[in-house]
């Protein structure tokens, strides 16, 4: 026997053995393609908590990815399913390469939660969350012969929410964006160009923040009665 054996057959002694698994695999949930799973969630930062809470706050997309293991006993759930975790969201975006020693792969997910995606938009009917960056940019570029939109901010998306050039989407601030390339595809979220369109029409007012239009300034009074300007106004 090689070293190799041993070392394939002490891991599946562990994945056999009932009560280390339920150690390794604290958690059960139901997925949204229905599948029931026993599993445990890691978040990649955690390593040193100081740093993962600074990237959290400077570098929030990074900082929202979870790997996931599954029981080696239990059925994988399918790519962009998802269950409620920790107030979030969890997607599953994507597949790792399957482990030489366990037969198993990691899934990566995407915690979609208001810490890395703090807007609500909508567009038409649907709703969902988004991370809205500003590039520096003006929003659209004029010429003699058409006014072309530039990508002025950048859209992040979470996993499953796909939007394409054209459409024009408004944030729950008020602030309206319309969708321009580039346009990025993605399993664990797109992202794609916006440019911005000026607020909503019908945004409700806050302090500080009241669309209604100012009254115009008042008109010139009436001259008096009377009142000739060829012999009244001096030369």
């Amino acid at each position: 026997m090689t070293l190799r054996d041993e070392v394939l057959g002490v891991v599946a002694a562990v994945q056999g053995t009932a009560e280390l698994n339920a150690v390794r695999f604290p958690l059960t949930g139901t997925w949204s393609d229905g599948t029931t799973t026993r599993f445990n969630v890691r978040d990649p930062h955690r390593g040193d908590s100081r740093q993962g809470f600074t990237r959290l706050q400077t570098d929030p997309i990074p900082a929202s990815l979870r790997l996931v293991r599954f029981h080696p006993a239990d059925p994988e759930p399918a790519l962009g399913s998802g269950l409620d975790y920790q107030g979030g969201w969890l997607v599953l975006g994507l597949w790792g390469d399957t482990s030489t020693w366990t037969g198993q792969r990691v899934g990566v997910c995407r915690l979609v939660d208001d810490r890395a995606y703090p807007l609500v938009a909508t567009i038409g009917a649907q709703g969902f969350r988004l991370r809205i960056t500003a590039l520096n940019a003006a929003a659209a570029t004029a010429s003699d012969l058409s006014l072309d939109r530039n990508d002025s901010h950048r859209g992040h998306l979470p996993p499953g929410v796909h939007l394409t050039p054209g459409e024009v989407i408004t944030t729950d601030t008020g602030d309206q964006y319309q969708v321009v390339p580039p346009v990025q595809r993605d399993g664990l979220g797109d992202v794609v160009g916006l440019s911005w369109q000026g607020r909503a029409e019908d945004r409700t007012p806050s302090a500080g923040n009241d669309p209604t239009p100012l009254p115009d300034p008042s008109p010139q009074p009436p001259a008096p009665s009377g009142y000739d300007p060829a012999w009244d106004d001096p030369v």
